[in-house]
């Protein structure tokens, strides 16, 4: 996402420069050609790319927070000691908090603006790790959230109720606060790259297979349905659940109902798509994972691109979305007799569901749409640089 952002901002007529990491995101190492000094500073796209060392994020929580703690230290130490000329700062926050550590000292160095993009809502995030109130991590985290958050000038959320969690959590100055959707670049849906049996509901998971997605729902609902009318589920993707819920489709009897595809270029996805008739949403219930629960996954945009009905369950940002446009269903999050009910009731009734995926693509179009959002993007940061924040 942040590339397509930089690449269009060069394309608009600006400069810009990416201060980031080695990229081991896809596969949890660095790869050869970035090791040893190689590589660090690069021009792509006309967008000039400066990296510096981090400890690769590998397997397990410890080399995970090594990860973390480790571009934290090197990106704040570039951007102290190298010079840089800019109007205006933009943090792209994932996770976690301290990928913005080098944007908020550029800020104090440069005595720039800062527009820091927060698309993961923190300290929350840890609960997901099971680090919650009850530890002193918790709180420590939490004081360097509310100095991160405060620094912004603008502070874009990517979901609705993000506001309440920075007004009262991160205390956050609430006119600092704007609402900018995640960008996704349209599906174009070409022809069909595998066959499957049309006399049968064909519904599909396309994503990460963490334990924030919860597919854990979408088999325990599956074993729950009872229709007699064909339906079958196609899961792709990959992720640190992939092979217990592979274990839990086995051990639920549904490996006749659903298969697991893993991790698959986006091009191939392109050609299924045409073959589904529903996609499936899931995410874990804010009991679980905490105020997390609220984020709107990018996949949910790139779902309503392809103009076909969702079917969901997940709470928040994401089913206030589903139900605004009335794109499928929505049921709570953890939810798995509702959700079973629901898919059960598109596969034997599926013409109550014909006009959910056009209005899905309309939604799309006047929401999330990359000219659209970047339209908005470009006006904050042209705003910040000024000075009218």
């Amino acid at each position: 996402m942040i590339n397509d952002i930089a690449e269009d901002l060069v394309k608009r007529g600006h400069v810009v420069n990416i201060l980031t990491g080695l990229p081991d995101y896809a596969t949890s190492v660095v790869p050869d050609e970035y090791k040893h000094g190689k590589n660090r500073d690069e021009v792509r796209n006309g967008v000039t790319i400066h990296r510096v060392p981090i400890i690769a994020r590998r397997h397990g929580f410890v080399f995970r927070v090594l990860n973390y703690l480790s571009f934290w230290i090197t990106s704040s130490l570039y951007a102290k000691t190298h010079y840089y000329e800019a109007d205006v700062i933009m943090s792209y926050q994932t996770a976690p908090i301290f990928m913005g550590a080098g944007g908020i000292v550029l800020k104090k160095k440069l005595k720039k603006p800062l527009f820091f993009y927060c698309l993961d809502i923190w300290p929350d995030q840890m609960k997901i790790w099971g680090v919650d109130e009850k530890n002193p991590i918790f709180w420590l985290v939490k004081k360097y959230c509310q100095h991160a958050y405060g620094s912004g000038d603008l502070v874009g959320i990517t979901s609705r109720p993000f506001e309440k969690y920075l007004l009262e959590v991160n205390k956050v100055d609430k006119n600092k606060i704007v609402y900018l959707p995640q960008h996704s670049a349209r599906m174009n849906v070409g022809e069909s790259k595998i066959k499957c049996e049309k006399n049968q509901i064909d519904l599909i998971f396309a994503g990460n297979i963490g334990q924030q997605q919860n597919i854990e729902c979408i088999l325990k609902a599956v074993s729950k349905i009872k229709t007699l009318k064909p339906y079958h589920v196609h899961i792709y993707g990959d992720g640190t659940s992939f092979e217990s819920c592979r274990s839990l489709s086995k051990k639920l009897g549904i490996t006749n109902r659903v298969t697991f595809y893993g991790r698959v270029d986006k091009e191939i996805l392109t050609r299924v798509y045409p073959e589904m008739d529903a996609f499936l949403l899931t995410l874990c219930s804010e009991k679980k994972i905490g105020f997390v629960a609220n984020t709107v996954p990018a996949k949910l945009q790139g779902y309503m691109s392809a103009g076909k009905p969702i079917l969901a369950s997940v709470d928040g940002g994401a089913k206030e979305i589903n139900e605004e446009c009335k794109c499928g269903v929505a049921v709570p999050a953890d939810d798995v007799k509702g959700y079973a009910a629901a898919i059960t009731d598109f596969i034997e009734n599926p013409d109550k569901y014909s006009e959910c995926g056009k209005r899905a693509q309309k939604y799309f179009n006047d929401n999330y749409d990359r000219e659209v959002v970047m339209d908005k993007l470009e006006g904050y940061l042209i705003k910040l640089a000024k000075g009218n924040h």
